[in-house]
């Protein structure tokens, strides 16, 4: 881990004279946008969807908004104890060309095939990624140079020309799932219920969110491995009876 306070990382790389933002989560129990505009509301964050078929998802919706270096906003996110929130970045690019960037990682190809959204707005996630791919993280997303993601500083050193990709184009590494799923299965959870909801959504809507959840955590603890993602889904698809 690379731990650093937020005021040190914030001093030490100010002298970038990079544009800070926020990346927000508009999902989870953080509240990250309320939280961004009860503690700053400054500029109107970017919907990160525009621009796609999901582009009126507005309740789900990852957002990136520019931020000053003292931005009150800074405060809770040095305090909060959410994980989930989001993160913070600098970068050279302007936010259209961020936005960009970002837009082509709307969903991402699983090792089985399976196309699903990219939590790449759950700090949790984001993470995970950096301290797996270092520096060649910037072939997957070349527009931030400086990441802050709760508590944790990482440095990634992008080309300052990188044409944006249309999704879906990235395939997450198997490797990268089994470091992930060593730790916990949540990804795995949050990847099911995607797929639930997008190519179930009817049935999905029988069960209400926590009675579903508690069922896949159950179903998920019996297993023994996760290579087979396909037959994995399909059996738990299976047991819910859908």
């Amino acid at each position: 881990m690379n731990p650093l306070p937020l005021s040190q990382w914030i001093d030490i790389t100010a002298t970038s004279n990079m544009q800070l933002y926020a990346v927000l989560a508009n999902t989870g129990n953080s509240q990250a946008m309320r939280e961004y505009y009860l503690h700053d509301g400054t500029q109107t964050p970017y919907g990160l969807y525009s621009g796609t078929p999901y582009a009126d998802w507005f309740e789900v919706m990852p957002m990136v908004v520019p931020i000053s270096n003292s931005s009150p906003f800074l405060d809770w996110v040095a305090s909060t104890e959410h994980q989930d929130w989001g993160w913070l970045a600098r970068s050279p690019f302007s936010l259209e060309t961020i936005a960009e960037h970002m837009r082509g990682l709307t969903q991402v190809f699983l090792p089985t095939g399976e196309q699903v959204f990219f939590r790449y707005w759950d700090g949790e996630y984001m993470a995970e990624h950096l301290r797996y791919f270092g520096d060649d993280w910037r072939q997957v997303l070349p527009a931030f140079p400086f990441y802050w993601v709760n508590g944790e500083h990482f440095t990634v050193h992008i080309s300052a020309h990188s044409e944006a990709k249309t999704f879906p184009w990235w395939e997450v590494p198997q490797g990268l799932i089994d470091s992930m799923l060593q730790k916990s299965t949540k990804p795995l959870l949050e990847s099911t219920l995607e797929i639930l909801l997008e190519e179930h959504g009817d049935d999905y809507l029988r069960f209400n969110l926590p009675t579903l959840t508690i069922k896949i955590e159950r179903l998920l603890a019996q297993e023994t491995s996760f290579r087979d993602m396909d037959g994995l889904l399909k059996k738990i698809i299976a047991e819910l009876d859908i």
